[in-house]
């Protein structure tokens, strides 16, 4: 009926693999909670979410289309709230064992832990029935406090350190490859102030996504240099091969990345940066099933001839990280 994963098995292990969460984290994390609360659910009801979380996974069905990667994460941060709520002295922090970071509810003495985001993750692909919300706090409370055999008895608001934080905007395309896409929502979102590295992001990028990205940045740079008018592109590895394909605009390549199959993909395409509209090349990739890795490079456009002394278009300075995007596979 619910499915607690319990990543810190040993009584007394402490709380290795895991580490207080960064500003940019808990911001990440309210951003996801006013996801939630926009859909007018009472946060403060287990029943009331776990009948939310059903509601929305049978809808999903029944459209089919991609997995709302950002509204899975943000109702498994709505589920993990009631656990934090219901579980004496348990807090959320940021498990860094593992395959990637990965937010974890950990308890009091910090010998256990439950995975919300990545357990409504695996439930989305089997379904859940309408209690399985609820039961899934239930069950995930008693495991965090088993120890002491406390729980609180009543359910009370979620805590949030930003209770108004405003939701990011949604994720869009354009299909004029000159214009960069807005940027995402959460679970999607940029983190807020410069982002020196990858290492960096709340969601970082796989050693293989991360080299696709900058060898894709290094591709249209070199085809920007050849043509002014470089098309965008779309690069997917598939068995250990990599297939580049041309295309009119940046849509029909994230189509074309959707039905691959891919392991690990990447999009390249010509635009500007986000803060201050320079030409750029820009790039997302990102493993299967999750957040992509947005890049860019900034360039100085060509010169034609009669207007000065004709060159091509170059690169100017270091690649650019731009933060988390939805996720391409």
């Amino acid at each position: 009926m619910s499915d607690v994963r319990p990543t810190l098995p040993a009584p007394g292990a402490g709380a290795a693999g895991m580490r207080a969460l960064t500003p940019n984290e808990r911001h990440h994390l309210d951003g996801l909670r006013a996801h939630v609360r926009s859909s007018g659910v009472d946060t403060s009801a287990a029943d009331a979410v776990g009948t939310f979380v059903h509601r929305t996974h049978a809808s999903w069905v029944a459209a089919g289309g991609p997995v709302p990667e950002g509204l899975v994460a943000a109702l498994g941060v709505a589920l993990g709230d009631l656990v934090v709520a219901r579980a004496a002295g348990a807090r959320w922090m940021m498990r860094t064992a593992g395959s990637g970071l990965t937010p974890a509810v950990v308890s009091l003495s910090g010998a256990a832990a439950v995975l919300p985001l990545d357990d409504i993750r695996a439930r989305w692909d089997t379904g859940c029935a309408p209690g399985w919300g609820a039961g899934y706090v239930v069950a995930a409370a008693a495991h965090l406090t088993e120890e002491t055999g406390t729980t609180s008895p009543t359910v009370p608001t979620p805590r949030s350190s930003a209770e108004t934080a405003p939701l990011p905007p949604p994720a869009v395309t354009t299909s004029r490859p000159d214009v960069t896409p807005a940027r995402s929502a959460a679970p999607n979102a940029t983190p807020a102030g410069p982002v020196p590295t990858p290492a960096d992001l709340p969601y970082p990028p796989s050693p293989s996504a991360q080299g696709l990205a900058l060898r894709a940045l290094g591709q249209m740079l070199d085809a920007l240099a050849a043509d002014p008018s470089a098309r965008p592109f779309a690069v997917v590895e598939v068995g250990g091969r990599a297939d580049l394909e041309e295309f009119d605009d940046t849509p029909a390549a994230r189509a074309w990345v959707r039905a691959s199959g891919a392991s690990c993909a990447a999009v390249a395409w010509v635009g500007v940066l986000p803060d201050d509209g320079a030409p750029a090349v820009l790039v997302e990739a990102c493993d299967a099933r999750r957040p992509s890795l947005r890049v860019a490079h900034e360039y100085a456009p060509a010169r034609p001839a009669g207007a000065g002394r004709a060159r091509p278009a170059r690169p100017v300075g270091d690649p650019i990280v731009l933060g988390n995007g939805a996720p391409l596979l």
